[in-house]
């Protein structure tokens, strides 16, 4: 099936399902979405939309059917999927510390462009969405109508044919949400197919060529605003109370007079419902029944039914933020069909029945830009079939030399990315003055507390020679590593609570990259760290007695440990959620590591059952190592046992962390 063509949908869901444990997130929704459109998928809180957006956006995995993208498997071909698409969440998932220009940028060369063509492309985003003058201005200093707007330009720097927007205006003031409205409809002129999840009836009202609503995560309608609001009956019967209390005797007068069920508003003095037979006789009854009852109103009147009413209809929840999906017994039975109610009678793949002809031919869609995507794609797919070739290159020389080119282009690509994704991180260290502050203050004053505080009493258990200062310094270096490694932790918990994580999850970016990025970022702070300490040591007196390479020696042990710190806490990042938690998981693990170890006294001056334990910590075994080479002395104590426990961490945590980042759901 050829990428580029039109004959085929831009999405397709067969069948799909999802649970969570015993929650049921989707029991088999099925859907087609045509190209050049925008779907709109309504549902209260709860009902399943934001877990379809991600198993399409290839950030989960289906537990049964199938999903498909412009013909491709979500499940088979994720990485031709995300040369594909664009991902806007719940959330705006872009770098508060990088200004405009950079995160676009940024974005960019994750989705391979080169750097002049990811530049121009940010350029023009930032003056299509009216960014241009903050361009060079922290993300922290936008509004959230910026914020907005700079989140969805992120999503469409790599040219995507699709784009998922995840409730886009949720908590954005009238004017930003205009703003947002304007950027869809201009997505769609220029050919992009977008899915569009809301809880803002008007939201889908205004954008969707087709809207499905769904419930219980099931779809339980489809079809256009107009055929949606057909069902009604063509009028609704609005009627306001003058006293809210008397909600449920008007309710109970009012059922027996027109041809459904009356239904609550967001408004305590409201009730509307489905009027399908004559409307003046209707509005007689309702206000004969009402007079009778001795209910006074305010108002009544005939309208034409809005979204809001087919959302009551179908769901029996009326539409809010908060909605957490309604239990009530009409809902329950519309949930329980067994599958969508299609008002347009034959809802095929390429959305025929829009009536404003939104979804025509978008024929030579994007031009060269798209047709590189594609042929990225094709190679992605191609992919398998190549590894498979090459169990046998003697029998397919050609076959076996493209799959050493691809593995190749795979590795380059890994290394940009890496390295993309670190200096990101290295930002963050520059321009947050205080993360600087934190790391070097807090080992300064122990460097002072030990020194002047503690080193007379120490002084008696020292080797001889050997001042006090001297003895410390490197254990110090240990000590600053160690606990600047819980902030692996917290930065990767707060990309992943402000989504920055899903974004780079749905991106064609090599998937290790993210936490390579991290842990290398990491890996160079601690080094300038450690240099820092040097300078400070040797203010008040300490001095290196081994050779450079010694020195050199004693840097490399103490970043290779903090190296593997590093992929510890970024384990318990992607286990325990929330900055705050990552954090004191940490604190808890390495405080008594560090404390119970050479790092400030002789282990000899322990008490056995301690030094027992503190011999063989890894804590005791670096700061020996990096002792002994900054006194010139022997390392074969010591050394053997922390590259043995720098390199075990590392074998292990490593694959720990591919794996859990990988079951992120």
């Amino acid at each position: 099936m050829a990428l580029g063509a039109t004959d085929s949908p831009a999405v397709r869901a067969e069948g799909v399902r999802k649970s969570f444990g015993a929650t049921v997130a989707l029991a088999g929704v099925s859907l087609e979405i045509g190209e050049g459109s925008v779907y709109g998928l309504l549902g209260p809180n709860g009902a399943g939309k934001t877990t379809l957006v991600r198993i399409l956006a290839t950030l989960l995995s289906l537990d049964a059917g199938e999903a498909e993208v412009f013909g491709l498997s979500v499940v088979r071909d994720p990485s031709a999927v995300r040369e594909l698409i664009g991902l806007t969440g719940q959330f705006a998932a872009v770098d508060e510390v990088l200004t405009g220009r950079e995160n676009l940028e940024m974005f960019g060369r994750l989705f391979h462009l080169e750097p002049a063509e990811a530049t121009r492309r940010a350029r023009d985003l930032l003056a299509r969405f009216d960014l241009a003058d903050a361009a060079d201005r922290p993300a922290r200093t936008y509004s959230g109508g910026m914020r907005r707007r700079l989140d969805l330009a992120s999503s469409l720097i790599g040219s995507p044919r699709m784009v998922f927007l995840d409730e886009p205006t949720t908590g954005l003031d009238p004017r930003s949400r205009n703003e947002v409205w304007t950027a869809v409809r201009q997505l769609v002129r220029d050919g992009t197919t977008v899915l569009l999840t809301t809880q803002y009836l008007e939201e889908a009202d205004q954008l969707a060529d087709r809207i499905a609503v769904i419930d219980h995560g099931r779809l339980i309608a489809e079809g256009t605003s107009d055929q949606l609001k057909d069902r009604l009956g063509g009028q609704v019967l609005e009627v306001r109370l003058a006293q809210p209390g008397e909600r449920e005797q008007a309710r109970a007068a009012l059922a027996g007079v027109g041809c459904g069920n009356p239904q609550p508003s967001e408004r305590q003095d409201e009730l509307t419902m489905a009027a399908s037979r004559g409307g003046v006789e209707l509005v007689t009854d309702a206000a004969a029944a009402l007079r009778e009852r001795g209910i006074a109103v305010n108002d009544l009147a005939l309208r034409r039914p809005t979204l809001d009413d087919v959302f009551l209809e179908l769901t029996g929840n009326p539409p809010s933020e908060d909605g957490a999906g309604s239990d009530d017994a009409d809902g329950r039975a519309l949930a329980d069909r067994a599958g969508p109610e299609r008002l347009d009678g034959a809802a095929g793949p390429d959305g025929a029945a829009r009536p404003d002809g939104a979804g025509a031919a978008v024929a030579a869609r994007g031009g060269p830009a798209v047709a590189a995507r594609a042929s990225s794609a094709v190679a992605a797919r191609a992919s398998s079939a190549v590894a498979a070739d090459t169990a046998h290159p003697r029998a397919r020389p050609g076959r076996w030399r493209q799959a050493v080119q691809h593995d190749r282009l795979a590795l380059r690509r890994t290394v940009a990315d890496t390295w993309i994704v670190t200096r990101r991180n290295l930002l963050h260290f520059v321009r947050q003055p205080q993360l600087l502050i934190f790391s070097t203050v807090q080992p300064i004053m122990f460097v002072l507390l030990f020194v002047y505080v503690f080193g007379g009493a120490i002084k008696g258990s020292l080797p001889h020679g050997v001042p006090y200062v001297d003895f410390l310094l490197p254990g110090i270096f240990v000590q600053s590593v160690a606990f600047r490694a819980t902030q692996t932790a917290v930065g990767l918990s707060e990309d992943l609570e402000r989504g920055v994580v899903d974004r780079f999850r749905s991106m064609p970016m090599a998937r290790s990259a993210v936490l390579a990025g991290r842990t290398v970022a990491d890996l160079v702070r601690n080094v300038l760290i450690i240099g820092l300490m040097v300078l400070v040591g040797y203010v008040i007196g300490f001095r290196f007695r081994g050779t450079v390479p010694d020195v050199i020696g004693c840097v490399l042990v103490v970043s290779a440990f903090g190296l593997a710190l590093s992929w510890i806490f970024a384990f318990v990042a992607l286990t325990v959620r929330g900055a705050e938690a990552a954090q004191s998981a940490g604190f808890v693990a390495i405080f008594p590591l560090v404390f119970a170890s050479s790092v400030f006294v002789p282990v000899s001056s322990m008490p056995a059952w301690l030094a027992a334990f503190a011999k063989v910590s890894p804590v005791t075994l670096t700061a020996d190592a990096a002792r002994a080479f900054a006194l010139g002395g022997s390392t074969s104590g010591s050394l053997p046992g922390a590259l043995a426990w720098a390199g075990g961490l590392l074998a292990v945590f490593i694959p720990l962390c591919v794996w859990r980042y990988r079951r992120i759901s």
